[in-house]
């Protein structure tokens, strides 16, 4: 898989219930020759590698993911994590 066909963008998000330092990475990569897959994960008391929540918005056209992306931003805006003291 080629590096160059891969895309990653992160944006700060913040969350009600999770706290305001959060990030929202979306990654886009080639699943094979013919499929563009996109995961879309959500950090915030984590490092980018390694997500609190990952709504995995698989689909091999990411325009789909972007069609969708205000109603996972609003569902994850509505999680509480155990534990997460915010």
């Amino acid at each position: 898989m080629s590096e160059g066909q891969q895309r990653t963008d992160s944006i700060p998000f913040a969350s009600p219930h999770l706290g305001e330092d959060g990030i929202r990475v979306t990654h886009s990569y080639p699943a094979d020759s013919t499929i563009m897959m996109t995961s879309v994960t959500y950090h915030w008391h984590t490092p980018p590698g390694v997500p609190d929540v990952c709504l995995r918005g698989h689909h091999d056209d990411p325009e789909v993911i972007t069609a969708v992306m205000e109603a996972l931003d609003d569902f994850a805006r509505s999680l509480r994590l155990p534990g997460a003291a915010h």
